[in-house]
């Protein structure tokens, strides 16, 4: 694990204004977390559901969960904690989905080779396919 703090641009996915934050890169964190007032007052997020999220001191505390709209080379969606005011965490998910990751010998977040994980050469098995209907 590794942190380090980098400037992101963050909206609602609704409106794309872009706000700049600061935000600490947490290699152990799942999902961004920003300040519960920020996201609803300055971006007019609401949360989707609550979620219950480990800790790193092993407590586990519940948190609401919305939708966020971060931006690098590209925009995308990604899921953000609606957290306590002095919260500004980049999680994996975020990253993966602009296609980053972190190079925490550099403190900076750099393009990430993308995979699509499959039997190289075979077609999934049918009931891996979906319906065809």
């Amino acid at each position: 694990m590794g942190v380090f703090e980098v400037d992101f641009r963050v909206a609602n996915p609704e409106d794309r204004v872009f706000h700049k934050r600061a935000m600490l890169v947490d290699t152990g964190a799942a999902h961004s977390a920003l300040p519960a007032s920020f996201l609803r007052d300055d971006l007019g997020i609401s949360p989707v559901y609550e979620r219950e999220f480990m800790l790193a001191n092993n407590d586990a505390e519940t948190y609401p969960v919305g939708e966020i709209r971060f931006r690098g080379e590209v925009e995308m969606t990604a899921p953000v904690i609606f957290g306590h005011e002095d919260m500004y965490i980049l999680g994996a998910t975020a990253p993966q989905a602009l296609g980053l990751i972190p190079d925490t010998t550099h403190h900076q977040m750099v393009e990430a080779p993308m995979l699509l994980v499959g039997i190289r050469g075979r077609p999934f098995p049918a009931e891996f396919r979906g319906s065809q209907g």
